[in-house]
């Protein structure tokens, strides 16, 4: 949020430590700016070449979808995401920054309050973010939660558990199997239950900073 503020270019880029882009990523971006309405620009996230493990293989495929079909053409979507993205730093101030109380999903409100003001998000799929993190049962599993989450929809997590059950019994288990990704296919099984429990830590340890 500062940093928005401290910035003195009229672009701000945003990208994740834990990713790398290209060297024309905002030389891409930045063509889609001419549209004054435009307050966003970003496009798709793979896993870096020299991820081979297990976690890695069950992201590409669960989370970042690289084995699904991808819009190839530029398009306009009603969401914001953050891991590799060009921005417009006078819109973004205009709709009050981002909100310092989201301790996730900050990017999400920032994109429905930029939506709201009739203003467009860009994905183009020439832009291409590679995540080189390797990661552990924790961070893949909070990172699932993050990415299914809403911050406006704030769920019991007896709901949201059995939200995660039906998708990952129910489509990605059975995506598992048709590919005989049977490493793959014990995450999707367990990742309900490793949700649920740290998702149930992370609460507790916010109740324990507010009393």
């Amino acid at each position: 949020m500062m940093g928005v503020i401290k910035s003195k270019t009229p672009y701000l880029l945003f990208c994740d430590s834990t990713n790398i882009i290209p060297n024309d990523f905002a030389e891409i971006a930045i063509k889609h700016f001419c549209d004054n309405r435009v307050c966003a620009c970003f496009g798709r996230i793979l896993n870096d070449q020299n991820l081979t493990d297990v976690l890695s293989k069950w992201r590409s495929r669960h989370l970042f979808s690289e084995n699904k079909p991808y819009n190839k053409e530029v398009h306009q979507v009603n969401c914001l995401i953050t891991y590799a993205v060009l921005l417009r730093k006078d819109h973004v101030l205009s709709v009050g920054n981002f909100n310092p109380s989201l301790k996730q999903c900050e990017d999400q409100e920032l994109g429905q309050k930029l939506i709201a003001q009739n203003l467009k998000i860009i994905s183009d799929p020439n832009l291409i973010t590679y995540s080189i993190r390797k990661e552990s049962f924790k961070s893949l599993s909070l990172r699932y939660g993050r990415w299914n989450s809403d911050y406006a929809q704030r769920k019991l997590l007896l709901i949201d558990f059995l939200m995660s059950v039906k998708v990952c019994i129910l489509i990605f288990s059975k995506e598992d199997l048709q590919n005989k990704q049977y490493k793959c296919l014990i995450i999707s099984l367990i990742m309900p239950l490793l949700t649920l429990y740290y998702e149930f830590i992370n609460r507790s340890k916010l109740l324990l900073t507010k009393r």
